[in-house]
């Protein structure tokens, strides 16, 4: 009976460390994972930009892959390719006016890397947009 009181004694005192420890990783990594990540590795999408609106798409790249992407809208837009890390947002990719733009982007390290479109004209447009993600062997082809 005394082996059993100990076990249980342990294993609450682990539960509670367990718990504790969940909750510090939660809030330590809060809002890093963004609400519109893509489970895909591949899409093409045709959409329409409303007036002072942004469109965004993320993925998930390692730094042994690269993300291929390309658009063209009917008129400019500001565009940027950008990640987030401790807090600080990154802007590998950054243009204020462009209506097309073809890239391949290689990352540092593994992240969560957005794709944003912002429409700051006075009438709706319209976009295509490709993104695919090649994994080195496969970029060489």
């Amino acid at each position: 009976m005394e082996l059993l009181k100990r076990y249980t004694i342990s294993f609450g005192i682990a539960g509670i460390l367990l718990y504790f420890f969940t909750i510090w990783v939660e809030k330590k990594h809060e809002g890093n994972m963004p609400h519109n990540l893509s489970s895909k590795t591949e899409e093409i999408v045709t959409i329409a930009l409303p007036v002072k609106r942004y469109y965004e798409k993320c993925v998930d790249v390692s730094d042994s892959q690269q993300l291929q992407y390309s658009f063209n809208s009917q008129a400019p837009l500001s565009f940027n390719l950008h990640y987030h890390e401790e807090g600080v947002t990154h802007y590998p990719v950054k243009e204020d006016s462009i209506d097309e733009l073809e890239n391949i982007f290689q990352p540092e390290k593994r992240g969560y890397y957005c794709l944003m479109w912002g429409n700051s004209g006075e009438k709706e447009v319209e976009m295509d947009y490709h993104f695919k993600i090649l994994n080195h062997s496969s970029s060489k082809d």
